[in-house]
């Protein structure tokens, strides 16, 4: 027997409960002509007829009246699995995120309680870590969604909404730097000749900026790495050399006087964030889950 389709079965019970090819046509937003192709091929396939004519209106033969009263409870159960789909509050399954560690340490706890009080059935698998590794595994299928500083995606592999920005600010130690009010004692220029200057690894999207300003500024520096925005944070707070660094990472410790911005350092440009997914992503979950971290996040 050649396949039976959906449409074949959900055009059969239009008929029967609207009694005619022309109305069916109507409520299916197609052609009369249509949907007498559709059961001739349907009758075709079955071997047998499901309609018999009398007058303009279309009556259900004893089989076909047997065939809606069987798939009638079937497409109604499809329709129920299409709708809890498309309802996100009744999501289920693990959603594999890839987050950078600036959000991990600001506003992603908030963001996953939202997200389990929106959508209670959902598991998550979190991994913190470089932007480039992320992408990768976005690509490969390996991450459903990653919340990353991704400027170089494309939007035609993937969809791309912006989740905010951060400032960014050459920091140290007082007792490296000085303290001049709530700046170093020395100028910035002067500080990056004399003294170590930290950034995080070349993946990272501080790296350029960082190394654009020895370039433009003549430097005749080494910049020692650190892979971990936490550790380089220790590393700076701790007086082992100056660093560029995002603001609401460092935000206490500016309060606290433990780090503090140097005299002069020029603006840099803000860090954009981005949520990133693949194009044949779940589009409701997690539409949902971008949706709850632009709410959320704390970055302008």
């Amino acid at each position: 027997m050649a396949k039976i389709n959906i449409l074949h079965l959900q055009t059969l019970c239009q008929i029967a409960q609207l009694g005619s090819f022309q109305a069916t046509a109507d409520h299916m937003y197609t052609t009369q002509p249509t949907v007498s192709a559709r059961m001739r091929e349907l009758e075709g396939r079955l071997g047998f007829p499901v309609f018999h004519k009398r007058g303009r209106r279309m009556d259900l033969t004893t089989q076909g009246r047997e065939l809606v009263q069987q798939i009638k409870p079937l497409l109604a159960a499809i329709d129920d699995v299409i709708h809890t789909l498309d309802d996100a509050s009744h999501a289920s399954g693990l959603i594999r995120l890839g987050i950078a560690g600036l959000i991990g340490q600001t506003w992603f706890s908030q963001f996953i309680t939202a997200a389990r009080t929106a959508m209670p059935q959902l598991n998550f698998e979190v991994e913190v870590g470089q932007t480039s590794l992320s992408v990768s595994k976005l690509e490969t299928g390996h991450l459903d969604l990653v919340f990353m500083a991704t400027p170089s995606l494309t939007s035609d592999r993937f969809h791309v909404e912006p989740i905010g920005s951060v400032d960014v600010m050459l920091v140290g130690s007082p007792a490296l730097v000085g303290r001049e009010g709530d700046q170093s004692a020395a100028h910035w220029l002067e500080l990056m000749r004399s003294r170590p200057v930290w950034s995080l690894s070349k993946e990272s999207p501080m790296h350029p900026i960082l190394a654009k300003l020895v370039k433009e500024n003549n430097l005749r520096i080494k910049i020692d790495i650190c892979g971990d925005v936490l550790t380089l944070k220790e590393l700076l707070r701790c007086g082992t050399g100056i660093g560029l660094m995002t603001y609401p990472l460092i935000e206490s410790e500016l309060k606290s006087g433990e780090l503090i911005a140097l005299k002069g350092a020029p603006a840099f440009p803000r860090i954009s964030f981005n949520a990133a997914w693949g194009m044949d992503q779940s589009q409701t979950v997690i539409r949902k889950l971008v949706a709850l971290a632009r709410t959320i996040s704390t970055f302008q």
